[in-house]
């Protein structure tokens, strides 16, 4: 049993990884007040104080759109507050496994699955300061363990805190008789949130460096909705599933990740369809 300070831990992903691991592992919880990660003696002293073995940072503004509207406040957290976080464990010596996002891959112009040694140039905010934690961490901390997540979801029958995913923004649009449009031009792999949740703790023992964490994706954006909305049992699909054939049509937005080197660490995903057929089929209960 390892003691584990998770940041974040009433967020979508956070609040998950503190319910999986609650009778595995001895959990530090804090509130944003007692851990702000705005605040770099805050997180020094709560660190030291609490000396965790691992410390899993979920906390971060992860609104791309809220992102590019507030870019200091995105940077003071999502970059500022890695860092401390990094400093920190280097003092006391805890293992660092920060999350990180595909979106450092948003404005690559190579098509196809993506690798970690790939040249980056993020275009959006969000991207350029999840690539920015991910340097300035690795600087501080060589040994801590980044982890580029997808867009993860979860069922949309979850009693747990629910972000915008793919099946919830279906079965919502659905249920508003609403047609959903998605791109034909963009390639992304989207993951079931407890597959993420139970791989984790097998990254704690990875080397240190960054890693693509997530389900792989051969179909765009559109093709990937048509099959998840039919898969859901939503009726007349090409109907509701609309082809939004103008956006990234001049520039492709590819976002998918090759994840061949957590494979040879043992760490393995769904496919992002069979990922999404497994979600529905057997869904995780916290009941």
């Amino acid at each position: 049993m390892k003691k584990i300070l998770i940041t974040g831990s009433t967020g979508f992903l956070g609040s998950r990884l503190a319910y999986y691991l609650k009778d595995k592992h001895e959990l530090l919880l804090p509130s944003h007040g007692e851990l702000n990660v705005s605040r770099e003696e805050a997180v020094r002293v709560y660190i030291e104080e609490h000396r965790p073995d691992v410390v899993m940072h979920c906390a971060a503004l992860s609104n791309t759109w809220y992102c590019e509207q507030h870019p200091e406040e995105s940077h003071r957290v999502n970059v500022q507050g890695t860092v401390r976080i990094a400093k920190a464990c280097k003092l006391t010596g805890a293992k660092l496994v920060f999350m990180s996002s595909d979106q450092v891959y948003n404005g690559t112009p190579l098509l196809g699955a993506l690798t970690e040694e790939d040249v980056l140039q993020p275009v959006n905010i969000y991207g350029q300061h999840k690539l920015e934690c991910e340097q300035r961490a690795q600087w501080n901390l060589p040994e801590s363990v980044g982890l580029r997540l997808t867009w993860m979801y979860d069922m949309p029958s979850s009693s747990m805190k629910l972000n915008s995913n793919i099946l919830v923004n279906i079965q919502k649009a659905f249920n508003e008789g609403n047609p959903i449009k998605a791109a034909t031009h963009e390639y992304r792999g989207v993951t079931n949130v407890w597959e993420v949740v139970k791989n984790i703790e097998k990254a704690i023992s990875l080397p240190g460096g960054i890693y693509n964490f997530g389900s792989g994706n051969s179909l765009n954006s559109y093709e990937l909705h048509l099959k998840a909305a039919d898969m859901m049992g939503i009726k007349d699909v090409q109907n509701f599933i609309l082809p939004d054939e103008k956006r990234f049509c001049e520039e492709p937005r590819n976002l998918t990740m090759d994840c061949s080197l957590i494979k040879e660490h043992g760490i393995n995903f769904y496919d992002s369809v069979e990922g999404i057929e497994n979600a529905i089929k057997m869904p995780f209960r916290t009941e």
